[in-house]
């Protein structure tokens, strides 16, 4: 803590005793130690992030291929589908001219 001393002149200016203002310093700083990031830390976390980011982008690449794949399947079974509905309609036609 940096300013500890600091800290611990403002406890006493309140009254309370050298040795409870410095026992305060030292709960504070044994709180605030456990909750430190370190510079390990961050780079520990960026390299998880970046390879988490690779990973998110190879994903999304693999979805888009696949829902690529998947529309042009649903695209040829249209066309398939239409063209019968056609030759169909077609053939029905020709059928009642004949009739006629």
């Amino acid at each position: 803590m940096n300013n500890a001393l600091k800290y611990v002149k403002i406890l006493e200016g309140t009254g309370i005793t050298r040795e409870q203002a410095e026992a305060h310093v030292q709960i504070i700083s044994e709180i605030l130690e456990g909750d430190l990031v370190t510079k390990q830390d961050l780079l520990n976390s960026e390299t998880s992030l970046k390879t988490d980011f690779v990973r998110l982008e190879a994903n999304l690449y693999n979805s888009g291929q696949q829902l690529e794949h998947k529309m042009l399947q649903m695209e040829y079974r249209m066309t398939i589908k239409l063209g019968s509905i056609v030759t169909v309609g077609i053939a029905a036609m020709t059928a009642v001219f004949k009739l006629l």
